[in-house]
This record gives C-alpha cells, sequence and structure tokens, in this order.
C-alpha cells in the first residue's frame, strides 16, 4: 500500500471506527502480514511514522510491533528493531515439524531463526517471546515447546490455528483441550515463564487486574479492534479478513458500510443460551467470532472450541483449587517480577 493510502485509509477508518466505539486512550498497532524484514526499511520507516501520527492524535498513547521470522542480515534486524517501539518485536516457532523450511531444510530454517533471535536479543537486552500456532500436527509437542521456553527462560502464547472442521489442518477441540491441561498441570506453580493466553486466563479466574495480550477470543472485538488490508478492505481483524467475513468496507474508496458493523457488534448482545448457563462464560466471554461464522455461518453462535476452553478452564480451576488463591496470586505476581527482571534495561533501546 503506498504511503498516501496508508495515510488515508488510518485517517478515514479510525474516523468511523472510534465514533462507534466507546472511548479509547491505547491503541496497540501491529504490522503484521508475510514477512515484514522484506518491506523496504524506509517504507517501513514510514509506515510506522504514519500510524504513530493520525493514530497519536486519536489516542493518548499507540504501542506499535510486530511479528517476523528474524532470519535476515544483522543490519536488517536491528532497523527493525530501531522502527518500532521498544522490545514489541515477537517471533513464531516450530521446533518439530517440517513446516518451515528454507529450500526445503527445515533445520536451517530454525537455525537461522534462532540465530536471528539470539541477535535481536543481544542488542536489545529484551528475552523475545514467541508464538506457536498449534495444530494437528504439533499439538502433542506443545509441552516439549513449553520446556524448550522454560530452559531458554522466554515467554511464549500458544493459540489453535484457525481452521474450520472441514479444513484439512482442523484441530479436534478435543485434542486441544487435553494438550493444553496436561501443559497447565506441569506449569501451574512450578513454572516461572508466562504462558499466553493461560496467564490472562488465570489471572482472570483470580480476581486479578488482566491486561490484554493479543486477541483474548472474546465477543467484544467489534469495539475493540479494526483491520486494514493492503488494499484497504476493512475487516474486525486479520483472521476475519482472511476468511473474507464480515467485510466493512474499503478506506481507500472511503466505504464504511455501517448495517454490517451493527451485525457484528450484536455478537457482544445475541449470547448463545449454553453460553448465558455456562460456569465459564464469565471468563470465556463467548469465545472467537471468526471461529463461530467458519464452522456454522453465524456471528453469534458458538465455536467449535467451546469444548477445548471447558476443559481449559477447568483445568486451571482445579489447579488453582489444588493449591489454594493465595499461592496462585502470588505465583502469577513471581513470573511477571522475573518476566521484568529478564529485560536488561542498562541497555538503551533509541527509537527513531
Amino acid at each position: 500500500m503506498p504511503i498516501a493510502d496508508l495515510k488515508k485509509s488510518l485517517s478515514f477508518a479510525l474516523s468511523n471506527f472510534l465514533s462507534r466505539t466507546s472511548e479509547k486512550t491505547v491503541c496497540g498497532a501491529e504490522v503484521i502480514g508475510g514477512e515484514v524484514m522484506i518491506l523496504p526499511t524506509d517504507y517501513l520507516k514510514q509506515s510506522v511514522d504514519a500510524i504513530r501520527q493520525i493514530v497519536g492524535n486519536k489516542v493518548k498513547r499507540v504501542d506499535v510491533g510486530c511479528q517476523s521470522n528474524l532470519i535476515g542480515s544483522k543490519k536488517k534486524i536491528k532497523a527493525l528493531m530501531d522502527i518500532v517501539d521498544d522490545y514489541s518485536i515477537g517471533t513464531s516457532i516450530d521446533s518439530f515439524t517440517n513446516k518451515r523450511t528454507i529450500h526445503g531444510d527445515a533445520d536451517k530454517y530454525r537455525q537461522l531463526a534462532s540465530e536471528g533471535a539470539a541477535y535481536l536479543s543481544k542488542i536489545s537486552g529484551d528475552k523475545i517471546g514467541t508464538v506457536i500456532v498449534c495444530d494437528k500436527d504439533n499439538i502433542n509437542k506443545i509441552v516439549d515447546e513449553y520446556k524448550i521456553a522454560q530452559q531458554d527462560q522466554r515467554r511464549i502464547t500458544i493459540r489453535p490455528i484457525f481452521a474450520g472442521k472441514h479444513s484439512i489442518d482442523y484441530l479436534d477441540p478435543n485434542l486441544l483441550g487435553e494438550h493444553w491441561s496436561a501443559l497447565i498441570d506441569i506449569w501451574f506453580i512450578q513454572g516461572d515463564t508466562a504462558i499466553e493466553p493461560l496467564m490472562r486466563m488465570t489471572k482472570s479466574m483470580l480476581g486479578m487486574r488482566t491486561e490484554e495480550v493479543g486477541c483474548p477470543h472474546w465477543r467484544s472485538c467489534s469495539a475493540n479492534s479494526l483491520n486494514i488490508e493492503p488494499n484497504g478492505d476493512l475487516y474486525i481483524c486479520q483472521e476475519m479478513a482472511d476468511a473474507g467475513a464480515g467485510k466493512l468496507g474499503n478506506a481507500i474508496a472511503e466505504e464504511w458500510d455501517d448495517e454490517m458493523y451493527l451485525t457484528l457488534s450484536k455478537r457482544q448482545t445475541n449470547i448463545d443460551q449454553e453460553c448465558q448457563q455456562c460456569q465459564w462464560y464469565k471468563y470465556c466471554q463467548g469465545g472467537c467470532m471468526m471461529e463461530s461464522f467458519t464452522e456454522t455461518g453465524s456471528f453469534y453462535s458458538r465455536p467449535n472450541n467451546c469444548t477445548a476452553w471447558k476443559i481449559i478452564f477447568k483445568s486451571i480451576d482445579d489447579n488453582i483449587q489444588k493449591y489454594g488463591q493465595q499461592e496462585s496470586i502470588n505465583w502469577i505476581k513471581k513470573i511477571e517480577t522475573l518476566e521484568y527482571s529478564r529485560i536488561n534495561h542498562s541497555i538503551e533501546v533509541v527509537t527513531q
């Protein structure tokens, strides 16, 4: 997207979005889609500057981050760090399957990605957080992935693959629940590195204050998230865009579909009857709208992963009951303290 179109898209999208939601004070902007380091450095810097300027006029604080495989020259990695906000670059990892390769070589991919993350960690003073996407081929390795992260003292975010039940990548919810539950059992109290969204889910169940860390898979996304595609198309999130679900218009053409926005917003009040009666609804908030739509054709139904979330919330609750409320709270606070201490604050990171 040309910079002029980006500026136009940001202004149009925010004007329409913010006028239809509650007042916002903070915006977390993420540059996603493809590999960010293949973008020309000057273009990326101009894009981030435009985000900071235009969004910054609408809210009090703008945090700009990105996700990268960090496979590139040291010069490109350093440039990326200088452009986005401090400690805001994440990466993804797959330690066991052969889905990510360099010239067909999965081990070479892992080697280069590991070297890139190590270099970024060295120059930023931060342990680089990683995302692990769980699918049918690696779900049985999630505990092993955690053990590697625990050894490296590296925070991780785990999430199920976004794939409908007719997809070849479909992950059975019972398997998801089973393996995440096993992960919770070895992480709870014993672990000292953060796992999202399990940290947020646990804090919520303990009555602790929670901050948004990525997508919480709640019913309120239409009031809190907006995605701008390279061609200007507007969606609630990248996953909705990938599915082609709930298009809100086109910012470059200055088109906004109020009827569609109202349809998506009704998920906040049009609550599935089973959800209303569920003991975990207070924490789950109805699950992911994109999953609901791709699986049932309805924006308001329960997603198929409801089965998994019930298993996961029960596992967290069982562990809270086992160890006690206060010990569980103390453990969460310990992880948060350790996460902060793992940043080398003596290294000055200057954002351009």
